[in-house]
């Protein structure tokens, strides 16, 4: 079960929403308004303490809470009814109560099964470095700074396994990068967040080159570039299908000819990811198409969301991506 889950959960039970960042969202509430709400995801349905103690720690911008769960518990429930700053979305129940209303959605929804433990950004993101990065050795402080974090969160994650990099007296040394990898495709659960999804005409550029002139006319810094358009880059292949970017704030898209639709009928997913590295790690990068820097993820984060493609082609793509990169130097 994902955050995305409960808040596509919404539109399944009648409901708007709009995605504000990787932790907030509007819902539409019926008469032309919009309340803000802040998303906690959870693998159970909280307590009246756990309640409790979520609705005194809202942030001051925020109309209330809307817990995602996989069902609602006896707990939950009463809170909804009795205050409407508490919501929930029940996942495996397909049921939404906002503002003391009980919302149900057409079909029910498989159970999707938890990725256990807690996901360490940081290590999975230093296994992105090594992969992609030349054999010279690599300080602590060089490794923080490529990634993002502090100094003290590598740390916490070093050493990596033996058989993919090693300690040498010049700092941590890469044995493995096919290994290193092939370790972070198989580990990664995805960058979390929240995920908006669009739908227009034109060609996955032009759809792209849209999207990045209302960044620019916002202010806005310019998305990061991923999955078929960033691999059309790295390591041309098939002919992209879609576009999936990564966007600090999410934009409004509707004055601009896109409609929002469900994740099937997407030729846009634009996502507000809870993994800090996929936007720090992103690059400048000349764009085939306008000749002008265009931001796009890493290789590996583009592997990872060109997996998702459809298209009966999408594992060679893949492939071919996984083998120029730790070919070549794509990214610097």
């Amino acid at each position: 079960m994902e955050t995305v889950d409960g808040v596509e959960l919404l539109l399944d039970a009648g409901l708007d929403r709009r995605v504000v960042d990787s932790a907030e969202i509007d819902v539409g509430t019926g008469d032309g308004r919009w309340s803000r709400r802040q998303v906690m995801l959870l693998r159970h349905s909280p307590s009246p303490r756990e309640i409790d103690r979520a609705v005194r720690a809202l942030r001051p911008r925020v109309d209330g809470l809307i817990f995602v769960v996989p069902r609602a518990g006896r707990a939950l429930k009463s809170a909804a009814e009795r205050d409407h700053r508490v919501a929930y979305a029940a996942v495996d129940e397909a049921v939404v109560c906002f503002q003391g209303e009980t919302y149900r959605a057409g079909d029910q929804r498989p159970a999707v099964p938890a990725h256990p433990g807690r996901t360490s950004w940081t290590r999975l993101a230093m296994l992105r470095l090594f992969a992609l990065s030349p054999a010279k050795p690599l300080s602590q402080s060089e490794i923080a700074r490529q990634i993002g974090v502090s100094h003290v969160a590598v740390g916490k994650q070093l050493p990596l396994p033996d058989e993919l990099v090693a300690r040498t007296p010049a700092g941590w040394q890469v044995v493995d990068r096919a290994g290193c990898w092939d370790r972070f495709m198989a580990d990664y659960p995805g960058p979390r967040g929240l995920t908006t999804y669009w739908a227009t005409t034109g060609d996955p550029a032009a759809q792209l080159e849209r999207i990045e002139h209302v960044a620019l006319d916002r202010g806005d810094a310019p998305p990061a570039v991923s999955g078929d358009l960033a691999a059309d880059l790295y390591a041309p292949w098939r002919r992209p299908s879609r576009v999936v970017a990564y966007v600090v704030n999410q934009p409004s898209l509707e004055e601009h000819g896109f409609a929002v639709v469900r994740p099937t009928d997407a030729t846009v997913e634009l996502c507000t990811p809870r993994d800090p590295t996929v936007l720090t790690m992103s690059r400048a990068l000349p764009s085939k198409r306008q000749g002008n820097p265009r931001r796009y993820t890493d290789p590996l984060i583009a592997a990872w969301d060109l997996r998702r493609s459809p298209g009966g082609d999408v594992d060679a793509a893949v492939d071919q991506l996984r083998a120029r990169a730790l070919r070549e130097r794509l990214w610097r």
